[in-house]
């Protein structure tokens, strides 16, 4: 009887784990922890309702997988990135990204068009309300929708994990907002791509979305590196 209720507990404890390690990856690749921010375990325990062990267990992966590192056993910090592993990942993001848009183009259906445009509205909307955390998050979800689209599950998880790298980054657009994005926005572009079943119109689009912030983010890397400094 002991035994069946320790595994009982060990299951829901990683069932908890699970939970606040999803809700952890989410966050930051939709950009709500911020470069060099420190996440206390005892804040988010109580913010989440969640017990400290589950909650180390799902910090600890996401320090094992390069997404936070470790200052004690009481609290993690989000990595600053540099300046040339930005310009890296946008590279490596543009490939596989792109290679997404393209295969979206092909078999993207009409309802599915039209919910990624549904998502760039509620992105158009955040930026009128000023609301730039709304912002980062819906910009990630439509990069994820567009991905899965692509069909590629494989491709699909090595662009969320290049996300979860570089989401924090995208509090650059707190301090260096980006442009309305009702006019030719990249986002109008690629739906208008995948409406004409324009592969490399698609990766173009991508392409010229990701590199249009390249230089916004760089310049704000590079002043929180030398306030953390």
């Amino acid at each position: 009887m002991e035994t069946e209720t320790n595994h009982r507990e060990g299951v829901r404890t990683e069932s908890l784990a699970l939970q606040a390690y999803r809700h952890f990856r989410r966050q930051l690749m939709a950009g709500r922890y911020k470069p060099g921010q420190k996440i206390k375990l005892k804040e988010v325990s109580e913010e989440l309702g969640i017990s400290a062990t589950p909650i180390r267990e799902a910090l600890g992966r996401l320090v094992s997988e390069h997404a936070l590192f470790q200052i004690d056993r009481r609290s993690v910090r989000v990595p600053i990135m540099d300046a040339d592993r930005y310009r890296h990942i946008s590279d490596v993001r543009i490939l596989l990204e792109g290679e997404a848009a393209a295969r979206a183009a092909q078999l993207a259906t009409c309802g599915e068009i039209a919910a990624l445009e549904e998502i760039h509205e509620a992105l158009c909307v955040a930026h009128d309300q000023g609301k730039m955390e709304d912002l980062m998050a819906v910009n990630e979800r439509f990069h994820d929708a567009l991905c899965s689209l692509a069909a590629m599950p494989v491709l699909h998880h090595m662009v969320e994990n290049l996300w979860l790298q570089c989401g924090p980054t995208m509090n650059a657009f707190l301090d260096y907002p980006p442009r309305a994005p009702r006019q030719r926005h990249a986002h109008l572009m690629i739906i208008d791509a995948l409406r004409k079943r324009d592969s490399e119109a698609a990766r173009k689009a991508l392409t010229l979305d990701i590199r249009a912030s390249v230089e916004r983010i760089v310049a704000y890397l590079d002043e929180h590196r030398v306030n953390a400094g």
